[in-house]
């Protein structure tokens, strides 16, 4: 149901008024090595952010298991950072 919100209430042709300045590529773990929004393969209206954390793993365990904020950042629909492979 996440998906479908997403893509319902987040997608569309509208530029985003946003720039980040930091090293995306460090920053964000996403196939190209930006934010979704500037992937010419995606169109972005309203882009969602989510921090990594250190006392709050999603997978719950810490280890190389996979969450639901992976996948949602994989697919794309979420700009995922914070989060370090050690």
């Amino acid at each position: 149901k996440t998906m479908e919100i997403i893509r319902r209430y987040c997608m569309g042709p509208n530029a985003v008024q946003i720039q980040i300045v930091s090293d995306q590529e460090t920053n964000f773990r996403s196939l190209n090595g930006t934010v979704n929004y500037e992937d010419e393969n995606y169109s972005i209206d309203l882009p969602v952010f989510s921090i990594h954390g250190n006392h709050d793993d999603p997978s719950r365990d810490g280890g190389d298991m996979i969450a639901a904020l992976d996948l949602l950042s994989v697919s794309n629909l979420v700009n995922y950072f914070g989060r370090q492979d050690i």
